[in-house]
């Protein structure tokens, strides 16, 4: 009987393919380096010259989760605008998108390189991050919706960054519910090893408003690559897209370690009440392949999509909040090709 009850639940944690996700997009560039990004998800819809490339290596920010996964892509003064998808519509509450950016070169009043985008629109921006130079100086900026030279301006930041730099940048909206134009954007930058556990009271740029209709939702995360007179030059990498600040802190992190085969690990501490991590080991021989790591119940029914994408080998953790998940025994199951192993942990609170 209990082998019996053991292999249906194997089946189910097979055969499980719907479930919430922690985060909403983790984007890595983890590809080869030379390819477009729209071989991989990312949708252009603007421009006709030069395509948003692949480039090798990737950024670096200490204690990032993403850092050194994959490689990045290169936005330049002007090209082809691409958008990916997030994997859920939010229309409410707060969203947060987490980036690595090393700018090369800036010009002039600036222009904006990375927005938010409704679930149905390629052209009405909102939540735009912003680079310009003013006296040598690397300056970052952020504007609620579209702007003019007299009207809805980007507010920017008081201090100066340099040029061949990885900083750290963390976007948030809030969609309020007072009026339909209340909303709010804030920007905040981060030198490395800087990564605050709780959101700063006081941001970068912002908190910024405007009297322009707030929009229904967001469903998309935009590269842009500007006009070519005021737009930067610059690196970007580990794109992440969740709805808590601890949600950006939280998620993957690679030891990069060169390992011989593959080997899940129990999760620590175990069991816990508000945060665990879970280890895993990923050969050469996994040359690239798809991940995925799931959290499954005790009927198993998916709860949980933790990873879901291409990873190189490595020694990888993954910080696990567990606010989304009652009290009681689950099952996480590591799968990459061929590969798949599951063990069991316990929420207590």
């Amino acid at each position: 009987m209990k082998i019996k009850i053991y292999f249906l639940l194997l089946l189910f944690l097979c055969i499980s393919v719907t479930g919430n996700t922690q985060t909403l997009l983790v984007e890595n560039f983890n590809y080869p380096a030379g390819d477009s990004i729209g071989a991989y998800g990312w949708v252009a819809f603007s421009g006709s010259v030069n395509n948003i490339l692949v480039k090798s290596p990737g950024l670096i920010y200490t204690n990032y989760p993403l850092s050194g996964i994959g490689n990045c892509c290169r936005i330049r003064n002007n090209g082809i605008d691409n958008y990916k998808n997030s994997s859920a519509i939010i229309t409410s509450g707060n969203i947060y998108v987490s980036f690595m950016v090393k700018v090369d070169s800036v010009q002039g009043i600036g222009d904006y390189f990375l927005a938010l985008l409704p679930s149905n629109s390629t052209t009405n921006y909102f939540a735009r991050v912003f680079a310009k130079d003013t006296l040598g100086a690397l300056y970052f900026g952020v504007s609620k919706s579209s702007i003019s030279t007299t009207t809805f301006l980007p507010t920017w930041g008081t201090t100066g960054f340099n040029l061949g730099t990885t900083y750290l940048i963390i976007l948030k909206y809030t969609f309020n519910t007072g009026s339909t134009t209340d909303d709010v954007v804030s920007l905040f930058v981060f030198t490395s090893p800087n990564l605050p556990l709780t959101e700063p009271s006081t941001p970068y740029a912002g908190p910024v408003t405007t009297t322009q209709t707030d929009p229904q939702d967001f469903g998309r995360v935009a590269l842009r690559q500007g006009t070519a007179s005021i737009a930067p030059t610059l690196d970007l990498d580990g794109i992440k897209v969740a709805l808590t600040w601890s949600d950006i802190l939280l998620g993957l992190k690679n030891n990069r370690t060169m390992l011989s085969s593959f080997e899940l690990f129990q999760n620590y501490p175990n069991p816990f009440n508000n945060e665990t991590i879970i280890r895993f080991n990923l050969p050469e021989i996994n040359n690239n392949s798809n991940v995925t790591l799931k959290i499954f119940d005790i009927m198993g029914r998916e709860v949980l999509t933790l990873i879901n994408n291409p990873l190189n080998a490595g020694s990888y953790e993954y910080r696990l909040n567990a606010n989304e998940l009652s009290s009681g025994m689950y099952y996480y199951k590591l799968s990459a090709g061929e590969y798949s192993e599951i063990k069991k942990m316990v929420v207590v609170k």
